[in-house]
């Protein structure tokens, strides 16, 4: 694997001896202090795997969003706020109408010297038949108006929390993707025998954690993968060297930081 820039960490003296044992990374399994220590249960390869992916699923868990969408109560409420008052106004409006109008019926039959006839009478009660009924349209319209308003602001919350549970679950996605594939290099360390070539118990030399951060960055996808998969012989000496620089933790952060597409 060549690297890009000529820049490749360092693997050559001095040599620190790697202290990492893959068998210590075990999800449960206990430090052994010696030979009297209790042994730990044998544990199936899925049941490791699926230690490791809750493990790191805990270091890459998202931050998600909440969106608290208003009940429908809530939204005829904040409605009838600013829709009522106008209907209240036109209906006083129309009220008034009413008593300006029997105001100028009597008013006319005084000046005529009708006095209280049965046709004024009449008159009046036509004006204030024709007043309930616009006030009931008002009251229709008001109603059919706040039921649309009410229907379109419940869609529109029932909306944003979809589109907030759907965001959520594409992070919580991608988390797993991030654990599952750190999972995977973690089990495939846990599973290679002491002094396999390329084995996590190899001599590795160390860099600081700004050489390795330059190191992965100027490396194309295939060539971070090579590396993470150890893959060849130089990448497995290039996970070695990385593991044994900024730790285990540190080397799963710069995966996520650092990821490898293909």
């Amino acid at each position: 694997m060549s690297v890009k820039l000529g820049v490749k960490l360092p693997i050559s003296p001095p040599i620190q001896k790697l202290d990492f044992n893959p068998a210590l990374l075990v999800p449960g399994n206990p430090n052994s202090g010696g030979p009297s220590a209790p042994r730990a249960p044998a544990r199936s390869d899925s049941e490791v795997l699926s230690g490791f992916i809750d493990e790191m699923y805990g270091t890459f868990a998202p931050q998600e969003v909440t969106y608290d969408a208003k009940s429908e109560d809530e939204i005829r409420a904040s409605v009838a706020t600013w829709l009522r008052p106008g209907y209240d106004r036109a209906i006083v409006s129309r009220q008034e109408q009413t008593l300006t109008n029997k105001a100028n019926l009597d008013a006319d039959a005084i000046a005529r010297g009708m006095g209280a006839s049965t046709y004024v009478t009449d008159v009046k009660n036509r004006q204030q038949n024709a007043e309930a009924r616009d006030i009931a349209a008002l009251e229709s319209d008001y109603g059919a108006a706040l039921a649309k308003y009410v229907s379109e602001g419940t869609e529109s919350e029932n909306s944003r929390k979809l589109e907030a549970e759907e965001f959520n679950a594409g992070q919580r996605q991608s988390a797993y993707d991030l654990a599952y594939n750190a999972a995977l290099q973690l089990f495939a360390q846990y599973k290679k025998k002491p002094g396999g070539s390329g084995g996590a118990s190899k001599e590795a030399a160390t860099s600081s954690r700004e050489s390795c951060e330059k190191f992965l960055n100027l490396l194309s996808d295939e060539e971070r993968k090579e590396v993470y998969d150890a893959s060849t012989k130089e990448g497995a000496q290039y996970r070695a060297e990385l593991v044994a620089s900024v730790g285990v933790t540190g080397y799963i952060e710069l995966m996520g930081m650092y990821p490898a597409t293909q």
